[in-house]
C-alpha cells in the first residue's frame, strides 16, 4: 500500500514542519517552505494576492475523455497552536512558545504530497484540482479577522470548485484508519455576550435600586436549561456559560452585570433555536425585573455537513487502498472546513495518527508518520475519482 519513496519524502518534510510552526496569519516561513517544495516539483502556484498560505493547481491532461471541465479542491491546514512543546522529540519545535498540537504539520503535508501524485498522475485524468494551503484554521475569529478559510475563500479563486474535500488527522484511530460519516461532522461555534442594565444602590436598601446580578442568575439558570428542553435530546450540543463579571464590593449593588458563553450545535436548525431561546430569555426576565438586557450573537464557523454520496465515494476510496474505514464520531470542535462547504458539497475524512493518551491541543501531542503517503494518496484519489464522478455525471446530463 505505501508508496516507499514517497513516505520517506514526506517524512523528511513533516519533520522540518513540525519544527517550524508558526500561528495563524503568522505563517510566513511554513508558505515560504510550502511553495519551495511545490516548485520543485513543477506544480503551479496560483496568484491570490495571500500573505500566508496558498493555492496551487493541477490540470489534468488526459485525452482519453472529454468534459474535463470541471474542478474540484482538496485542503490542509498549515497554522500551529501558541503551546510551548513537551514531547520529547528528537525534531521538537524550535519556535519557543508554538507547537503543531492539532497536527496541522501531518494535514498540510497530506495536501502536499496529495499534490506531488497528481502532478505525477495528470495524464491519467481530465479536469482541475486547487489544492488549498490554508491559514488560520485555529484563529479567533473577528469580523476584522476571519477564519483562514473565509479568506482563502475571498480571493474568489475557488468561485469555480464543484465539491471540496479535507482531511485532519486524529488521536481517535491508528494510523491506517480512516473514519468518516455522513452529516453533521462538528460543531457550529457561537458566541453570545449579554450585559444586564441595572441601577445601583447600597446593599442595606435593595429597594432603591434593580440588582443586576440576580437577573444574571436568573438568565445563567435559564440559558443552562436550554439544550436538555428546548433542542432535539438526540442531537448533539451544549451551550455554556463561562464567564460573570459584576461589582467589585461586598456592600454595594452595582449598576452592570455582563455574562457570555458559547453555544455549540451541529445541526443548523439547533443553532437557531439556542439562539432564539436566549434572545427571548434575555428579553423577558430583563423586563420582570424591570431592567434593560442587551444580547449580543456571534456567529462563528458553521457545523461541517458531510455529504452522503461524496462520503461514500470517500468510503469506497479509502477501502479500496486499504485503510481501515470507520465511522467517525460527531464532535461540537469547531472547524472551518464548514465555510467550503456552505459553497459546494464535499467530504471531511479523519485519518488515524495514534497517540490517544496524548489529547489533541496539548503539549506532549504529535502525530505518528507511519501512513502520511496512504493519506496523501487517498486524498489524491479521492479527487480523481471525484472528477470522474463529475464528468460521468456531465455526459449522463449531456445525452437525456
Amino acid at each position: 500500500m505505501t508508496n516507499t519513496a514517497l513516505q520517506q519524502e514526506l517524512e523528511t518534510y513533516y519533520t522540518w514542519f513540525h519544527q517550524h510552526p508558526e500561528p495563524s496569519y503568522q505563517e510566513h516561513e511554513t508558505t515560504a517552505r510550502i511553495a519551495e517544495i511545490l516548485a520543485n516539483h513543477g506544480i503551479e502556484i496560483l496568484d491570490t494576492g495571500l500573505a500566508t498560505g496558498l493555492i496551487a493547481r493541477i490540470t489534468g491532461e488526459s485525452e482519453a475523455h472529454e468534459g474535463g471541465g470541471h474542478v474540484v479542491a482538496i485542503r490542509g491546514d498549515i497554522d500551529a497552536l501558541p503551546i510551548t512543546e513537551d514531547t520529547g522529540l528528537p525534531y521538537a519545535s524550535q519556535n519557543p512558545g508554538y507547537l503543531h498540537g492539532c497536527g496541522h504539520d501531518y494535514n498540510l503535508t497530506v495536501a502536499l504530497g496529495a499534490a506531488i501524485l497528481l502532478h505525477e498522475r495528470r495524464r491519467d485524468f481530465a479536469g482541475e484540482v486547487k489544492v488549498i494551503f490554508q491559514p488560520a484554521e485555529e484563529v479567533a475569529a473577528t469580523k476584522e479577522t476571519p477564519t483562514g478559510a473565509v479568506t482563502i475563500l475571498n480571493t474568489g479563486a475557488l468561485d469555480d470548485v464543484e465539491a471540496f474535500f479535507g482531511t485532519h488527522d486524529t488521536n481517535a484511530g491508528e494510523p491506517g484508519t480512516a473514519l468518516i460519516s455522513a452529516g453533521p461532522d462538528s460543531g457550529a461555534v457561537d458566541k453570545f455576550r449579554i450585559t444586564v442594565h441595572g441601577r445601583g444602590t447600597h446593599a442595606a436598601r435593595p429597594n432603591g435600586g434593580a440588582n443586576p446580578i440576580r437577573v444574571a442568575a436568573a438568565l445563567v439558570d435559564g440559558i443552562q436549561s436550554i439544550s436538555g428542553q428546548d433542542v432535539d435530546p438526540v442531537h448533539p450540543r451544549v451551550v455554556t456559560v463561562t464567564n460573570i463579571e459584576a461589582g467589585n464590593t461586598w456592600n454595594v449593588v452595582p449598576d452592570t452585570a455582563f455574562l457570555q458563553g458559547t453555544a455549540r450545535t451541529a445541526y443548523p436548525e439547533d443553532r437557531t433555536i439556542i439562539h432564539d431561546r436566549i434572545a427571548s430569555l434575555v428579553a423577558g426576565i430583563s423586563a420582570a425585573y424591570g431592567v434593560i438586557g442587551d444580547f449580543e450573537w456571534e456567529y462563528g464557523s458553521p457545523s461541517v455537513i458531510n455529504d452522503a454520496d461524496w462520503v461514500q465515494l470517500a468510503s469506497d476510496t479509502a477501502a479500496d487502498l486499504g485503510f481501515d474505514v470507520k465511522p467517525s464520531a460527531p464532535s461540537l470542535g469547531g472547524e472551518d472546513f464548514s465555510y467550503y462547504l456552505a459553497q459546494a458539497p464535499g467530504a471531511f475524512v479523519h485519518l488515524g495518527v495514534g497517540n490517544g493518551d496524548r489529547p489533541m491541543h496539548g503539549p506532549t501531542f504529535f502525530a505518528k508518520t507511519d501512513a502520511i503517503a496512504d493519506g496523501a494518496d487517498l486524498l489524491a484519489t479521492l479527487a480523481q475519482r471525484a472528477l470522474e464522478r463529475l464528468r460521468n455525471a456531465h455526459e449522463a446530463h449531456a445525452t437525456r
